[in-house]
């Protein structure tokens, strides 16, 4: 795995970049503090990916909304 730090000062975040890592339960529940999550994924993503990611996260309340694909769907 490799780790690339986002430098904002005291807004700054890693991104870890690797195989498996949706599957790294330890990883997820580091990066991801709160109790309560929002999963915002889309239709074709979410076949593969939401359930690892969901199943990473158990003991937290997690809510998910599945977009439709495209372009039009990436605004407020």
């Amino acid at each position: 795995m490799q780790t690339i730090t986002v430098d904002l000062g005291a807004r700054s975040y890693p991104i870890h970049i690797g195989p498996a890592l949706l599957r790294d339960r330890d990883l997820l529940r580091q990066t991801v503090t709160a109790r309560q999550v929002l999963v915002v994924t889309n239709e074709v993503v979410a076949p593969r990916y939401l359930d690892p990611v969901a199943a990473a996260l158990d003991g937290r309340s997690v809510e998910t909304l599945v977009l439709p694909d495209g372009e039009q769907t990436k605004n407020l």
